[in-house]
């Protein structure tokens, strides 16, 4: 039987008093580390939350910064240019005190100038004209009475304080010309300044120069200003018309090619001649002339092809499986033929001999038309007769798309370019409407508006100062003056069916700088200009070859079935040969042209390497028409892919600022949370409970209580 330990009466009191004693002297230790914990929380937090508002600061600074404006040197708050400027515009006043104010506020009344200089020498009419109490041709008398202005001084008051008659016959312009630059008119009451012809007065005082040139259909061709007056010149190569003072082409008459549904015909400018060219044609619809070497180039709808014929010659077809072919341009620098297919949605060109054959545009295209090309500058223009009709322009190597004109066009049927005034023509069959605008789309006019001469216009035509066009509606063509639309003449009516027109004169496609020649281009297909990179041209492939690893020589595709892979890696090193300063479509391969005639004979030299089978020519792997057609849109969206990048930007900032907060607040709450249970707890943990002696059992030896859960709850 095993005994029971003996009952504490007493003397087991100490040991648990003192065990009472080290549990709340380990209590207080721990109080003192968890407040330091808190208060280095609490630091924490509030440095979190400062660094917070500081970036939260930094960020409104750089959106300011990015869409605040800046102060316009000069002016001051209240609208007026501050002192300091050096002079003022034509339509403003410069005060005595250097200030600057608008003219429309002169004599008004007002010290708008805040020293009075603004209301000096300034007549009774022309305060009256500005508080609008007095017409023009009245006086404002100084009882606010309005009386005509042929009644003041003449020696009658018709006011009835008589102010009409004060200060008569006081001659202004005998003191300093009354600051008049030129001309002093003294009037009965007052004085006004004038100009001489050629001069316009500005501040009612000062005389200047007017340049006459900055109308830019004052003369045919050159203006130079001279002061007080201008003249007229004239390119090289032109005289001047000494019954029209017109510029007229030196040599040759120029003439007119058209297409006549079945044939291509001839004609004087004058109408006077006609005669045909080519005859037994099919359905012959747009056209294209290279002058330098005497070749006509036409498409044909029945056929589906182009075609060309040398004077002398007979026409052969050089391009064929086209479709709708809406217009053709000839490069006549750099030797290549560009067309539009509105059936496909397509912008292409190609060598002379139509063997090296290039998509340069295929997508966003709805139904291109007209197509114009500008070598010298590098740069072609085409119309698009989509749902929503536009003229474009890019780079003749596909870079630097954009839209020129979207705004006030239904149908552009025609383009033309004027080489002379730098402007670009077109006709509207919607609107019935001919205009013309600068070479970027800016300065758009209306010359001529007529559905009588308008109905449903199709070829476009600029030489010297007219512009002349066809009208399939009343089969006829037309010409007018390319700087009014004035003096609209019938040239040639009664026509079958009367489309494309060009003028053929040597002036017409003007000589300029073959950069593939003179940079010695190492493009073996094709090389076209590229005016917007530093070396001026770019080597572009064929459809139907595909670049070497140079980015330079091209060979013969045979397995059309290339995997995408091999595409995206043939991309790849055309990227890596970017560095020898190409843009995408540079790395690829091009011909080199004959200095003087811009042929492309090695096209014929190769003609065997190239002429491959016609199913063959028309097809290109998907990769391919992705990387080469896609690359000018991908060019044209690089301002959209910034605005993104810069807004993707602004978010990860704001998950950033949401992460910081949350993770704050996270922990700030954990913290007090934790200080909270402690405190809560420490009662029960610490707190002595009287235990009673039949529910205590010590064992000294082993130095350890049992406490009974009975007691403690």
């Amino acid at each position: 039987m095993t005994s029971r330990p003996p009952r504490c009466h007493g003397h087991c009191a100490a040991p648990n008093r003192a065990r009472a004693g080290g549990k709340r002297a380990r209590s207080r230790g721990l109080e003192v580390l968890m407040s330091s914990a808190v208060e280095g929380a609490r630091d924490m937090c509030r440095l979190l939350l400062l660094l917070l508002l500081l970036a939260l600061a930094a960020m409104a600074a750089a959106a300011g910064s990015v869409t605040g404006g800046a102060a316009v040197p000069g002016w001051s708050g209240s609208g007026s240019r501050a002192e300091g400027d050096v002079g003022c515009s034509k339509d403003e006043f410069q005060c005595l005190n250097g200030l600057c104010i608008s003219v429309l506020v002169l004599c008004n009344g007002r010290d708008d100038c805040s020293d009075w200089s603004d209301e000096q020498n300034c007549t009774l009419s022309e305060i009256a004209v500005q508080l609008g109490k007095c017409g023009e041709f009245e006086f404002l008398c100084d009882t606010g009475q309005c009386i005509e202005l042929q009644s003041v001084c003449d020696n009658f008051p018709d006011c009835t304080d008589g102010s009409d008659e004060a200060n008569c016959n006081q001659n202004e312009c005998l003191e300093a010309n009354g600051k008049c630059s030129d001309y002093c008119w003294d009037l009965p009451l007052g004085y006004e300044c004038a100009c001489p012809a050629g001069l316009e007065l500005i501040n009612h005082f000062t005389c200047v120069d007017v340049d006459e040139c900055r109308d830019s259909n004052v003369c045919d061709q050159i203006c130079v200003n001279l002061h007080g007056s201008y003249k007229c010149e004239c390119y090289q190569r032109y005289q001047r018309d000494p019954h029209s003072d017109a510029c007229r082409a030196a040599g040759e008459e120029p003439f007119l090619i058209f297409t006549n549904h079945g044939s291509i015909r001839k004609l004087n400018i004058n109408g006077m001649e006609h005669e045909e060219l080519t005859d037994s044609l099919e359905n012959a619809e747009t056209l294209a002339v290279y002058v330098a070497l005497s070749t006509i180039y036409w498409s044909d709808a029945t056929h589906e092809g182009i075609f060309s014929k040398s004077m002398g010659q007979e026409s052969k077809q050089i391009i064929s499986d086209v479709q709708r072919i809406g217009g053709i341009a000839v490069d006549w620098i750099y030797g290549h033929i560009y067309w539009t297919e509105a059936a496909a949605g397509t912008l292409s060109f190609s060598t002379l001999d139509g063997l090296r054959r290039k998509t340069l545009f295929c997508m966003n295209l709805v139904e291109p038309a007209a197509v114009v090309v500008d070598p010298y500058s590098g740069v072609l223009y085409w119309a698009d007769l989509g749902a929503s009709a536009k003229i474009e322009k890019a780079g003749m190597d596909g870079a630097d798309r954009r839209v020129l004109i979207s705004i006030r066009i239904e149908k552009p049927t025609g383009l033309a370019l004027d080489f002379i005034k730098n402007r670009l023509y077109w006709m509207d069959s919607g609107l019935h409407e001919l205009f013309y605008s600068d070479l970027n789309g800016h300065f758009q006019r209306s010359i001529l508006h007529s559905k009588k001469y308008l109905t449903n216009p199709f070829g476009l035509a600029v030489f010297e100062n007219h512009i002349y066009w066809s009208d399939e509606e009343s089969k006829t063509l037309f010409s007018a003056d390319k700087f009014t639309g004035a003096n609209v003449t019938s040239l040639a009516q009664n026509l079958t069916e009367p489309r494309s027109l060009v003028v053929y004169h040597k002036l017409i496609q003007p000589l300029g700088q073959n950069w593939c020649v003179e940079a010695h281009a190492a493009c073996e297909f094709l090389c076209v200009p590229a005016p917007h990179t530093a070396q001026r041209y770019a080597c572009l492939r064929p459809d139907d070859m595909k670049s070497d690893k140079t980015g330079r020589r091209c060979e013969i595709e045979m397995n059309r079935g290339i995997s995408q892979d091999e595409e995206v890696d043939s991309s790849a090193w055309e990227d890596d040969g970017a560095d020898s300063g190409g843009s995408q479509e540079e790395m690829d391969s091009g011909p080199s042209l004959e200095e003087e005639g811009g042929k492309s004979d090695s096209s014929e030299e190769e003609g065997g390497k190239t002429n491959l089978s016609e199913k063959e020519g028309e097809k290109s792997s998907p990769s391919e028409e992705v990387e080469t057609n896609s690359s000018p849109t991908q060019r044209e969206e690089k301002p959209k892919a910034a605005d993104l990048a810069y807004l993707d930007a602004v978010s990860v900032g704001i998950i950033a600022i949401i992460v910081v907060l949350s993770g704050t607040a996270m922990c700030c709450a954990a913290v007090h949370w934790r200080v909270l249970y402690s405190r809560n707890k420490e009662p029960r943990c610490f707190s002595p409970v009287p235990l009673e002696a039949e529910n205590s059992l010590i064992y000294s030896e082993q130095g350890s209580d049992a406490i009974s859960q009975r007691s403690l709850l």
